[in-house]
């Protein structure tokens, strides 16, 4: 017993004895944790409907570990009589791990339930914009909780947290300010996700810009020119253009002009206009309104205009409907002998009789 009482540095050899018990229970008490944990409660957990237990499980699996360790050596060292500045030492830096675990379990479990719950509800929504959103928003937990928790640390190791981060302030304004489009740009991007003015695969134009929409970013959005070159159009622009979708056309407008010659008799003309009305309401790909109408006489030709629409069912479906409707006109025009008019000019001579 007396060698138990011996004093080595300031304190009794019992309670160096006690400091290394602490440490070792407090390793134990992990590894004990950890196998109920892998062996009993996951087995409980997978079993349930809900898949927040899970989450949570995964997310304090190694904090709750890590942390039971910590209180054995905070335990431990509390058994020692130890000189100040190692004791505020040893005190600061236990506070910084257990910050460091709680950040460890925020971010798994943020992650993981940003994965299992909202990500499933953007894939059910017909647009692919806000399945994008899902990426930056993952990145900017972290980093709130990466940057939440330095804070803390920096708290709790005495230094002015208010003059930090009042310079972070004055510093993230400055940083603002330099990145005046990139914020434009990134505002512009959620405000496209929630507008939904187009989707990925749609044909747009947007100024004097034309083609499908590749890829939707935070930043900027990208489209396949029908030339097959991509074009990087900034969301900032996007947002302050007018954007014309043709995707989500009903319909497909056709305006045509068919010329006849001038020598064409009157009865041939309302022959033609037959032709064309019998041609366009029988074509299954033709819907409503069809116009045909005599409305000019032209340089060299009797015009008539023939308006209607084609069903939008794609752009190959809209070019083989105008060729079996324009191939079908120019077969019953030949067969009732009905000419149309191509550029020319008649030229009169006056014979001089002198």
């Amino acid at each position: 017993m007396e060698i138990l009482n011996a004093v080595y540095f300031g304190n009794p050899l019992k309670n160096y004895l006690l400091c290394i018990l602490s440490i070792l229970f407090g390793v134990l008490l992990g590894k004990i944790l950890r196998y109920i944990i892998k062996n009993y409660i996951k087995a409980i957990v997978t079993k349930t409907k809900t898949k927040l237990d899970d989450i949570f499980l995964y997310a304090i699996d190694e904090p709750l570990i890590i942390l039971a360790v910590l209180s054995g050596i905070w335990a431990g060292f509390n058994f020692l009589k130890l000189p100040e500045n190692i004791s505020i030492l040893i005190n600061e830096g236990i506070v910084v791990a257990v910050t460091l675990c709680v950040m460890l379990f925020l971010i798994r479990f943020v992650d993981d339930f940003i994965l299992e719950y909202v990500a499933p509800l953007t894939e059910k929504t017909e647009s692919k914009l806000d399945d994008q959103l899902i990426p930056p928003l993952r990145k900017f937990m972290k980093i709130l909780i990466i940057v939440f928790g330095s804070v803390v640390i920096l708290d709790n190791l005495g230094y002015d947290v208010t003059t930090l981060l009042a310079g972070l302030g004055i510093g993230g304004l400055a940083v603002a300010l330099a990145s005046k489009d990139t914020v434009e740009n990134l505002i512009a991007g959620i405000l496209i996700i929630v507008d939904k003015p187009f989707t990925i695969g749609d044909w747009i134009k947007v100024s004097d810009y034309e083609g499908i929409v590749e890829e939707i970013g935070i930043r900027s959005t990208r489209i396949r020119t029908f030339g097959d070159s991509l074009i990087t159009i900034p969301n900032a622009s996007l947002s302050t253009n007018i954007i014309e979708n043709f995707s989500v056309m009903r319909k497909r407008r056709v305006l045509a002009t068919i010329g006849l010659t001038y020598g064409t008799p009157a009865d041939k003309i309302k022959k033609a206009e037959e032709i064309l009305k019998d041609i366009l309401k029988n074509h299954p790909a033709v819907v409503e309104p069809i116009r045909i109408h005599f409305v000019e006489y032209g340089n060299w030709s009797l015009n008539l205009r023939v308006e209607y629409f084609i069903k939008n069912l794609g752009f190959d479906y809209y070019l083989n409907a105008l060729n079996e409707i324009n191939l079908k006109i120019k077969e019953e025009f030949e067969k009732e002998g009905i000419e149309m008019a191509f550029p020319t000019y008649t030229v009169y001579l006056e014979k001089d009789n002198q």
